[in-house]
């Protein structure tokens, strides 16, 4: 009875299933990433540091239709989000190990638990961000900001012994803001957990540059509150235009009134 069964099923034809396609269960992942990232109208109030020291955040047009408000596309890729989420969780481990340790002030967030992020705003111009917490040290305030990346970046800074560029003018805008005359810039090796710590002081050659951001800052701020919109500073095909959440708005605007060279990075790094 068993070994006729036995034969019953095993002549019985095998249905053929489909493959399991291993690329597009892939993409159909990291599709999760960008699917909330949808094209939205957004209208700035003020500007971010972390903006202005990367990319379309130079351009002074850029920051005329963003205050004007109009539609922003997101071009981030699912690798992109994905990395700005690590870093993101990462954040939230090294302020817990600085306030664990007990170099750091302690803030409450908008749900009230304890961190050491917290608000960072000036009037004139408007300026918004974030602060990664502020280190006691020897009796001194401390601004810092923390910035994780992967190992090749980590160990290319490590050599050269200073920061990236960018970094430290986004810490000099908020130590101008909090009137601080130090911070540092405390960068985290994805790959290993290793700490990287670049102290920052404030000399002439910083003082400066800040002056002149903010100047230029009320400048494109002026700019918009009196309807006059900047001409373009660069090709349509650069890199800046490019990534740049707005270029459909700027494409189909006014081809512009007034010329406005855009923000010119610090000369000088940490």
């Amino acid at each position: 009875m068993t070994k006729n069964l036995l034969k019953s099923v095993m002549q019985k034809p095998v249905e053929k299933k489909k493959m399991l396609d291993t690329e597009e269960l892939i993409k159909k992942i990291e599709s999760g990433y960008t699917v909330n990232r949808i094209p939205k109208h957004t209208k700035k109030k003020t500007f971010a540091p972390s903006t202005l020291v990367y990319g379309h955040g130079e351009c002074p047009r850029y920051w005329y239709l963003a205050f004007e408000g109009n539609i922003f596309t997101d071009s981030a890729t699912p690798y992109s989000v994905a990395n700005m989420t690590s870093g993101t969780l990462s954040h939230g481990r090294i302020q817990k190990a600085m306030m664990d340790s007990g170099v750091a002030r302690i803030y409450k967030d908008d749900e009230g638990q304890d961190t050491t992020e917290f608000k960072i705003t000036h009037s004139d111009p408007p300026i918004f961000g974030y602060g990664d917490g502020i280190i006691d040290w020897a009796g001194e305030e401390i601004v810092a900001e923390i910035k994780t990346m992967p190992h090749e970046p980590f160990e290319y800074f490590k050599t050269k012994g200073s920061g990236k560029k960018g970094h430290l003018m986004q810490l000099l805008i908020y130590m101008k803001i909090l009137g601080k005359a130090k911070g540092v810039l405390i960068y985290e090796n994805k790959n290993t957990h290793e700490l990287l710590v670049f102290p920052v002081e404030v000399n002439k050659t910083y003082i400066e540059w800040i002056d002149y951001v903010f100047g230029w800052l009320r400048e494109v701020r002026k700019a918009w509150e009196d309807k006059t919109i900047p001409k373009k500073n660069y090709r349509s095909n650069s890199k800046v235009c490019k990534e740049c959440p707005v270029k459909e708005a700027c494409n189909a605007a006014d081809v512009g009134e007034i010329k406005i060279a855009s923000l010119e990075e610090l000369s000088e790094t940490v």
